[in-house]
């Protein structure tokens, strides 16, 4: 627990969350997304609703790739997925911009490997390159120049999958519209849709 998780009412905690989120969509805010995380799961990855997101994002990797050798998550938070991703492959690596969310992440998904950086720059020594899978989940509307974050994905893996909310789908779904051979799969908890866009890649760096 937090300092600010022992001593801040609920309600406050909640306004310190959409204060640390303003101005951060689409606009490359490391600092504000890293001091979101002074207090403990910001974005409630415990609630049925986030469960159960992680539980069809499994099921959907494991039916298109089957177990895998070695995925990297791209926003891996405080591990919260990474421990549902850690169960279908051999090795699972992860990053994030805030330094706060990897100390957490380290500490919930022990066998994971965690390193604090931006995609673009991170430094994880062991990880082979190109990686079996590349997943960024819930993290794309944090990003400022989407196409060339689609780019580096393909850059790190064999194949690469993306979540996002229905709600961002009119700012996110042109992305992929050139993009060759992505496939797509919608999901419902209760009045919440997420889209999943999935492709392989014939050439990644190595």
């Amino acid at each position: 627990m937090t300092i600010l998780d022992q001593f801040i009412a609920p309600r406050l905690r909640d306004y310190w969350v959409r204060l640390s989120l303003r101005r951060v969509h689409y606009a490359d805010r490391a600092d504000k997304l890293d001091l979101l995380y002074a207090v403990k799961d910001p974005w409630g990855m415990g609630s049925a609703k986030e469960q159960a997101r992680f539980s069809w994002t499994n099921r959907l990797i494991e039916a298109e790739f089957g177990r895998l050798s070695t995925i990297i998550e791209i926003g891996c938070g405080e591990g919260h997925q990474s421990q549902h991703l850690s169960k279908i492959c051999d090795q699972l690596y992860g990053v994030d911009v805030s330094a706060r969310a990897v100390r957490r992440a380290t500490k919930r998904c022990p066998d994971g490997k965690f390193s604090a950086g931006d995609p673009f720059g991170f430094r994880l020594v062991a990880m082979p390159q190109p990686v079996d899978l590349v997943v960024a989940c819930e993290m794309l509307y944090y990003v400022k120049d989407v196409p060339a974050f689609i780019a580096r994905l393909s850059q790190l893996g064999r194949a690469c999958l993306v979540t996002y909310y229905q709600g961002q789908a009119s700012a996110l779904d042109p992305h992929f519209a050139a993009l060759s051979g992505t496939r797509r799969s919608l999901f419902k908890f209760d009045d919440t849709e997420w889209n999943a866009v999935w492709w392989r890649n014939t050439a990644s760096v190595r």
